[in-house]
């Protein structure tokens, strides 16, 4: 059993046309873990397993569509953000560190 663990350094995200590419949604997550990229798929279907790709830190994580909002709104509000993922459960994590409750963010 492996955990791989870091700080969320950068991030893209990437919205697909409709026409072309079924309007899939991507976000790709840069730190010292290595690269996850999290797929968003539309809300009610079967998501597939997560993964860690072999021989790579690169890992691939899918969320239903409507979780998009949510976790842009982490990314571009909180810090520090961490991932997290354990490869016996292929779970994965997106954690704000600890702050002081009551804590008023700056606009």
């Amino acid at each position: 059993m492996a955990t791989y663990f870091g700080k969320i350094d950068t991030y893209f995200t990437n919205i697909m046309s409709p026409k072309n590419y079924a309007g899939k949604r991507l976000m790709n997550l840069n730190g010292s873990f290595g690269k996850a990229i999290l797929w968003f798929m539309p809300d009610g279907t079967t998501l597939p397993n997560n993964r860690k790709r072999s021989g790579q830190s690169v890992f691939d994580i899918y969320y239903f569509k409507n979780d998009w909002e949510g976790i842009l709104d982490v990314l571009r509000n909180e810090t520090p953000v961490y991932f997290n993922y354990n490869d016996s459960g292929n779970v994965a994590q997106i954690y704000t560190g600890k702050e002081p409750v009551g804590e008023e963010e700056t606009d």
